[in-house]
């Protein structure tokens, strides 16, 4: 099943499989690792219009709500 990484709940691992925002973000989001097949692991989820905390190639990366939206993952389960 592949849904939006913000509903990732924290210790859980999923590997990105879309990216669905505009093509300035969607680079961004790119070039900090969030690429397909790349596996993401959540360690801080945030509250409803927080940030969320992702660990990806081995570095910490916030995200807010609204961009983690934009990137379709598939769980792999937890850590």
């Amino acid at each position: 099943m592949v849904y939006p990484l913000n509903e990732l709940n924290p210790g859980e691992t999923a590997e990105v499989v879309w990216i669905i925002s505009d093509p300035y973000m969607s680079d961004r989001l790119d070039s900090l690792g969030f690429s397909f097949k790349e596996h993401i692991t959540c360690i801080l989820g945030g509250h409803r219009d927080s940030m969320s905390a992702y660990l990806i190639r081995g570095t910490l990366i916030a995200l807010r709500t609204e961009n983690a939206k934009e990137v379709l993952v598939r769980s792999l389960g937890r850590v």
